[in-house]
């Protein structure tokens, strides 16, 4: 019989994309292939979770270097306040900390993570942990299924119309960030650019750079000059 939606990879955006497919009626199947959800989560921000920051949404648009039309248009439906008030509703004690950044009370990433699956499981969906999805299969340009590895490694098939790639990106391989999204789409046609990391070690020539090993600094401003021209601050 199959499912309305199938959710590829039980992260943030999964878990509540997810959630929201079946708050809206439609049974929904969760797969993931770590053995428990949020993997990424529970570590993120040294354990603690910068959830969202409290400043005037409209300053986060002012924030986005890149394609603001599409980020605008989901921001204007689930915007900063929206995410405090969503952790909220899910029993999540919430508290500001300097520079405005909102963090669970507890200090427990795990918290976060939770929430988000309990959400997903008060709304009926249907988790698969252990479960790695190796394809998704089309028929006259059309969706009409995925292809799976489960737990026992048996490859199995489940029917679906729609299909939500949540598998992020290749950050974080242990976590189940391994780039399978960058294969599934190219595998239905898309473009893939060339993926390159967001967050790099910073490297210098400077021939005092070893009595730099271990300073922990906080607060600290840099300017990014390219040709002597200021760029980035």
């Amino acid at each position: 019989m199959g499912y309305d939606v199938i959710v590829i990879g039980a992260g943030a955006a999964g878990l509540m994309a997810a959630g929201t497919a079946a708050m809206n009626g439609h049974s929904v199947l969760l797969m993931e292939k770590m053995e428990k959800a949020g993997r990424k989560i529970r570590i993120t921000g040294k354990g603690r979770c910068n959830l969202t920051n409290a400043r005037p949404a409209e300053e986060f648009l002012e924030k986005v270097r890149t394609n603001v039309d599409f980020f605008s248009v989901a921001f204007a439906e689930f915007n900063n306040r929206a995410t405090v008030r969503f952790f909220e509703r899910q029993g999540v004690k919430l508290e500001t900390e300097r520079g405005e950044r909102v963090f669970p009370k507890s200090g427990k990433a795990w918290d976060i993570a939770n929430a988000l699956v309990d959400f997903c499981e008060d709304k009926g969906v249907k988790i698969m942990y252990k479960t790695e999805v190796t394809a998704i299969e089309t028929l006259g340009g059309k969706v009409t299924g995925v292809r799976y590895r489960n737990a026992r490694g048996f490859e199995r098939r489940e029917e679906t119309q729609h299909v939500i790639v949540c598998t992020g990106g290749v950050s974080y391989p242990s976590t189940g960030s391994t780039g399978d999204g960058y294969e599934f789409a190219a595998s239905l046609g898309h473009n893939i650019e060339p993926v390159r990391p967001s967050l790099t070690p910073l490297v210098t020539s400077h021939p005092q750079k070893e009595y730099m090993n271990g300073v922990l600094l906080k607060n600290v401003g840099a300017k990014l000059y390219v040709d002597n021209e200021l760029v980035q601050e």
